[in-house]
């Protein structure tokens, strides 16, 4: 039974997986509004740099580039996106002053906000969540159930339709790449997980901005959208005066214009003034958030690929059989 309990232990553990991703995508929000109405929001005056408009319509969707406060006092950029529901008014254009919230519940994600109203969400929006949810689970039951009892049917001619197939071999290979995949994206820099999210987090929105000078750089050999990637390090003063040494990773034109970088702007936390990390890489995450979609939907394409070799194998045997 070695192979038919190694095939379903890789189904459960991707059925698992994407239950895990669809409850927390649903549920986020409402979660993090409850705790917001406990701790309470920030008011902040931010200035609009730029706008993009992504949609156009009667009610566009525009992107704006703030410029605000941070909770100590320094000045960050940050991207929000909004559904202009009154363009007439012409609230959103650049150099104007806006009123933004900052919730901190939903850390580590953006916690910007254009409505000062105590947050609300939407039970339509749970229920439809809760929908979603049972079709999933009902769904995966109703093709476990049936697979199972076929296999436990004739348990023997199974081990030998998957000792023989590729099913299982799809799902060590999912698996093993995609781990591989998401350690090799987090160690270059350009993937971070929720521990990296947070510790980010707390950086770009309590922590202090200086000016650090480059004491040394290193091609790490990866290469991001053509371009390599360095190790900086560099040395700065803390408000009290200590000097900081820190480390961080940055992307370069090329090697000599990483050698003509003297200079970089960074964000340490007062507390912790040894936890830094360079300023640029806190607010553009852009690229990163693109590079996860990407990770997520090859995932998705690649477990759709082993369940239907799955329920292929299966059932085929049966016919067979």
């Amino acid at each position: 039974m070695t192979y038919t309990v190694l095939t379903l232990s890789l189904i459960a553990i991707v059925l698992f997986y994407w239950l895990y991703n669809l409850m927390s995508n649903c549920f986020s929000r409402a979660f993090c509004i409850v705790r917001n109405r406990k701790s309470g929001s920030v008011t902040k005056e931010a200035s609009i740099i730029a706008v993009n408009t992504i949609r156009g319509g009667k009610k566009p969707l525009l992107e704006l580039l703030l410029l605000f406060e941070n909770f100590s006092g320094h000045h960050i950029h940050r991207k929000i996106r909004v559904w202009d529901t009154k363009p007439h008014l012409r609230r959103f254009e650049m150099d104007k002053t806006i009123e933004i919230g900052l919730n901190i519940a939903r850390k580590p994600k953006n916690p910007i906000f254009l409505s000062q109203k105590p947050c609300r969400f939407s039970f339509v929006m749970v229920i439809i969540c809760s929908l979603k949810i049972i079709v999933y689970v009902i769904g995966s039951y109703i093709l476990m159930g049936e697979a199972l009892e076929r296999i436990f049917s004739a348990p023997n001619t199974y081990e030998q339709v998957f000792a023989t197939s590729y099913t299982w071999q799809i799902g060590l290979t999912l698996i093993g790449v995609s781990v591989l995949l998401y350690l090799l994206l987090q160690k270059i820099g350009v993937l971070v997980d929720k521990k990296s999210l947070e510790h980010n987090w707390n950086l770009l929105f309590y922590g202090i901005g200086t000016t650090a000078t480059v004491s040394d750089r290193k091609n790490t050999g990866t290469l991001v959208r053509a371009e390599p990637v360095f190790d900086f390090s560099y040395l700065f003063r803390s408000q009290n005066g200590e000097k900081i040494k820190g480390t961080d990773k940055k992307i370069a034109e090329n090697n000599q214009s990483a050698q003509e970088i003297d200079q970089v702007e960074v964000m340490y936390l007062p507390g912790s003034p040894y936890v830094s990390r360079i300023t640029e890489n806190l607010e553009n995450q852009d690229f990163s958030r693109f590079l996860h979609t990407i990770f997520m939907v090859a995932v998705f394409i690649f477990s759709l690929v082993f369940l239907i070799s799955f329920y292929q194998t299966v059932f085929h045997s049966t016919i067979n059989g």
